[in-house]
């Protein structure tokens, strides 16, 4: 009995059993059928997160690389600016990349002997001195402490007092600049900072934290507005790349590479055609977040096609057409 076989004698069986609710049963059907069409694709896919263009739903899972590595002349002027000693703003519309890109930063230079790297995990509710903590705590954890005897109250390593924090952080960074290390502090969503967090910012990029904030065009903005002084030390790189169909193309493949834990050898994109290729650039104009969700959904209806149809799975393509069809679960 074949994969397809055994998903169909399965779903005989939950058929002929007691149901456990209309949305329930078709939960778990459509489950157990997308998961069937990824290991007939050659993955060993767990869970319906671990399949192709699913990659948003856990970050931890992410292949950042697929998203940003079409925009070289981003890449080139970006680390330039981190040579340079420089304060960054990338700012993007939404979906196209940031945060993809945020990932690896955190990724790749926390493992650089240069950096001592930090982010804010909420920036919409971080306080001043949540603030100085957070970038307190990364230079602890990277070695680097300071004269706990100079601060009148300490609590668990942080200075109470949001004024004596921020002196701390100027005696940390001091430390850091002392062994040629920057300390690099990366904040994403500018556009929804508190107003009141953006001159900590400035007071913490004086001290010698190296800022790498990116944002939406309306966060590039408001930081004008509200903070001029703080606006006029970023060097701002605006608007990633959209995907060309050859980089659509090159995302789809590296993406079943990744799935199948596969290097990526330049092979050609499976399942989908030429022609499907170039119909998703243009219903998303290239924007990635549209790309994902656009491939997922002909991956979804290409599943579909294999369970119903019961065809070899090299056989199943993807096309335009695809899109449009209207099909049942039933076979």
């Amino acid at each position: 009995m074949n994969r397809l076989e055994r998903l169909r004698s399965e779903d005989d069986e939950r058929s002929a059993s007691a149901s456990e609710g209309v949305l329930l049963d078709q939960l778990n059907e459509v489950e157990q059928r997308l998961l069937a069409f990824g290991e007939a694709l050659g993955g060993r896919p767990e869970d319906v997160t671990d399949l192709p263009f699913t990659e948003e739903a856990g970050l931890d899972h992410m292949p950042e690389p697929l998203y940003v590595r079409h925009d070289t002349a981003m890449l080139n002027q970006v680390t330039s600016w981190l040579l340079q000693d420089q304060h960054i703003g990338l700012v993007s519309p939404y979906g196209t990349g940031k945060s993809a890109f945020r990932e690896i930063v955190l990724r790749d230079l926390s493992k650089h002997d240069d950096f001592v790297v930090t982010h804010l995990d909420n920036p919409r509710e971080t306080t001043p001195r949540t603030l100085y903590q957070t970038i307190l705590e990364a230079a602890y954890a990277a070695g680097y402490s300071v004269a706990f005897g100079n601060y009148s109250q300490v609590r668990n390593g942080i200075p109470w007092a949001t004024a004596e924090a921020k002196a701390a952080v100027r005696e940390a960074v001091q430390r850091i600049r002392e062994h040629g290390k920057t300390l690099l502090l990366v904040v994403d969503e500018i556009e929804v900072l508190q107003a009141d967090l953006l001159s900590p910012l400035q007071v913490a990029g004086d001290a010698g934290v190296r800022l790498f904030l990116s944002g939406t065009p309306e966060g590039k903005r408001r930081v004008a507005e509200i903070r001029g002084t703080l606006d006029s030390r970023l060097r701002y790189y605006e608007s990633i790349e959209p995907f060309s169909p050859d980089d659509i193309a090159e995302y789809v493949a590296r993406s079943f590479a990744y799935f199948r834990d596969e290097p990526y050898e330049g092979q050609a994109p499976d399942l989908f055609t030429q022609a499907a290729i170039e119909d998703v650039h243009d219903r998303t104009e290239g924007v990635p977040r549209e790309v994902r969700i656009e491939c997922r959904e002909l991956f979804t209806r290409a599943a579909f096609v294999w369970y119903r149809t019961g065809q070899d799975v090299s056989r199943i393509q993807i096309t335009p057409e695809l899109r449009h069809r209207r099909f049942g679960m039933s076979y």
